[in-house]
């Protein structure tokens, strides 16, 4: 088994996971539990799907993906925040509602559609050259790098700049930041859309940089397991790095490992729980997680009270 080449299987498949989990992590900052992740995947992902099929340029098919997160953002702020209906069931129905409609719609406009497209790797020179970890690394796709650099920029945003603060405010005590003159609101509204923007690129990714095309139900659970690795991260996002690429090395070397002869016994679908089986470990193993006090909690307002 060559290191260098699980490892860099590993960087490809926990892409789509860490967009997702940056998302999640935003709304859950300011007080929004967002099951419907998985489903703004998918939404994210047959954009990208249709406007390959259609333009067969990446570049705009990556793009496809904003316009995609914010109307599913809108759809889903107006549920959460605005309406205030339970977080937990309307991810849920937003998830079936998701799976069904891509499904549909990838049966009547995508099936057998046409070349496979993907992004080349575009190689950093030098750092690329480091043993074991620098092509692991340094010779990704675009979409990749672009992932490692917005984690960066969401954990300065979060943690020291005046959105962060107010995103935390209206996470922990939304009474008082309203108290303070905030609007929660408008904040859970903006956390959301930023969010499922974000978590559509992962959707994205998934057809851009590994799969080349839609197919029904392309996330496989992928947006429950964004879910977990914020839980085990903590809400840090430097750390969901290491989160997802866990993840991405389980998922990696399931696929390694079905190749091992003496291990051909082991039936196939069990090799595919594999990553699953071991993000929920690591979730279960972990302590001192705690969620932001109003996270789930519809915040009605004084008007309200």
């Amino acid at each position: 088994m060559n290191i260098t080449t699980v490892l860099t299987s590993a960087v490809t498949l926990m892409i789509p996971v860490l967009w997702a989990s940056l998302g999640e992590t935003i709304g859950e900052e300011a007080g929004v539990l967002n099951i419907g992740v998985e489903g703004v995947m998918l939404s994210g992902a047959f954009a990208a799907a249709l406007g390959l099929h259609f333009t067969q340029d990446l570049a705009v098919s990556a793009l496809m993906a904003i316009p995609a997160g914010l109307l599913v953002g809108c759809i889903l702020s107006y549920l959460y925040v605005s309406r205030g209906t339970d977080q937990i069931v309307t991810g849920l129905l937003f998830n079936l509602l998701a799976l069904g409609t891509t499904s549909a719609l990838y049966e009547k406009y995508l099936t057998g559609a046409g070349q496979i497209l993907t992004f080349n790797q575009v190689e950093i020179p030098v750092v690329s050259r480091i043993p074991i970890i620098g092509s692991a690394f340094f010779n990704q796709t675009i979409p990749s790098y672009a992932a490692f650099l917005t984690a960066g920029v969401v954990f300065y945003l979060l943690r020291y700049t005046w959105f962060g603060l107010y995103l935390r405010i209206v996470g922990e005590r939304p009474d008082a930041g309203e108290a303070a003159g905030l609007d929660v609101r408008a904040l859970r509204w903006g956390a959301v859309v930023v969010g499922c923007t974000l978590a559509a690129f992962g959707g994205a990714s998934l057809v851009l940089i590994q799969t080349g095309g839609f197919v029904a139900n392309i996330t496989s659970g992928q947006g429950f397991i964004a879910l977990a690795v914020v839980i085990l991260c903590r809400w840090n996002p430097l750390w969901i790095i290491a989160g997802a690429g866990l993840f991405g090395l389980a998922d990696a070397l399931q696929f390694q490992l079905q190749s091992v002869s003496s291990l051909s016994g082991v039936p196939h679908d069990l090799w595919l729980a594999v990553p699953y089986i071991v993000t929920i470990v690591a979730v279960s193993s972990a302590k001192g997680s705690r969620y932001p006090a109003a996270v789930g909690v519809p915040y009605r307002g004084r008007e309200a009270a």
